[in-house]
């Protein structure tokens, strides 16, 4: 598992908020996290094929799943909670599955990962919970594999350290403080007790939005620095920003515009310092979807153009897409969506 991704559990899970500081103060359920809108009870995506016939084109044989494009099956609950994720291949055999169980108070109690590819390997994932609904240890485990996760939260309920315990011996240590705004302006990793690993430090600016963000990252054979720099508009979206900055001539820029809604709608990244280097621009619908990804490289080499287009259900939620490449068709994904109400 990545590391990065046992930092966002350790403040996702929490009851707590951290104001702006991060996005998962917004988050709602498990049916934002997907990006759905009404009360679904539950999805499922089907991968096809699309072969070209002179100036159309007709659905062909079901797909493997291929990046975001996915054979899956989810179920919600009624609060908006995961039952389970079922991923399968083209053949419809199970590749994988993520069973939830949540106890009385509708707490996660329980996420098994079961991987059905090979010799069907599994985790169990355990949380427990302290007076204030938050997690306070986090037991990973399968038959030959134990980790605990033991996190500490300040007087706020905030989490502010997780030690991670392997054969009784501490493997990793993740440390999170904050400013009296209770924005997250410095995450440190460290390896067994002291070692470190990676040091995020950052600040904000009036509005509580990120504006500055260090990373050091401590590697076996030398040490790397650099910065991003975040820059907004009257609005407070994200307008401009300085990616990786090791100093003034290599860095990433990337420039957002947005609608009057405010959803995005154009994000150009373009790497400064290189003879060589790929423009990638994105560009998105007002429902907040992916409608166009280009890369333009800087020498003669040819542009590429990814083109997706959507058809929605009475929820505005896209039940097909279709993917193109230098307006060739690729694939569609066809998608069923059933409601609560």
């Amino acid at each position: 598992m990545k590391k990065t991704i046992i930092i966002l559990i350790l403040i996702g899970f929490s009851t707590y908020s951290c104001s702006n500081s991060s996005s998962l103060s917004k988050r709602k359920n498990d049916i934002s996290d997907y990006g759905l809108n009404g009360k679904v009870k539950s999805l499922k995506s089907e991968v096809f094929s699309l072969i070209q016939q002179k100036d159309t084109f007709r659905i062909g044989n079901k797909e493997n799943s291929s990046g975001l494009d996915r054979n899956i099956t989810i179920e919600f609950n009624q609060d908006g909670k995961l039952d389970f994720e079922k991923e399968y291949y083209a053949n419809g055999k199970l590749i994988n599955e993520v069973l939830y169980t949540y106890d009385k108070d509708n707490k996660l109690i329980n996420r098994k990962e079961i991987d059905n590819y090979g010799k069907g390997s599994f985790y169990d994932n355990e949380f427990l919970y302290n007076s204030k609904d938050s997690i306070t240890k986090w037991i990973m485990s399968n038959n030959d594999f134990k980790r605990i996760h033991k996190i500490k939260r300040d007087d706020k309920n905030r989490p502010v350290k997780m030690e991670i315990f392997q054969n009784d011996t501490i493997v990793y240590v993740y440390k999170i403080e904050y400013d009296k705004y209770d924005n997250i302006i410095s995450e440190k990793e460290f390896k067994s007790k002291d070692i470190p690993i990676k040091i995020i430090d950052r600040t904000f600016n009036e509005y509580h939005l990120k504006s500055k963000e260090k990373v050091v990252e401590y590697n076996t054979w030398d040490t790397l620095v650099y910065e991003s720099h975040f820059f907004y508009n009257s609005d407070r979206n994200l307008t401009l920003e300085k990616h990786n900055i090791e100093n003034d001539s290599s860095l990433t820029e990337i420039k957002n515009s947005y609608y009057e809604n405010g959803k995005l709608k154009e994000s150009v990244s373009k790497p400064i310092g290189s003879s060589y280097f790929v423009i990638t621009v994105e560009k998105f619908n007002k429902k907040g979807d992916l409608i166009e990804h280009s890369r333009i490289p800087s020498d003669e080499s040819p542009k590429e153009i990814w083109e997706y287009k959507y058809k929605y259900d009475y929820k505005d939620n896209w039940i097909e897409k279709i993917n193109f490449k230098d307006n060739k068709p690729l694939r569609i994904i066809k998608r069923s969506i059933q409601y609560y109400e």
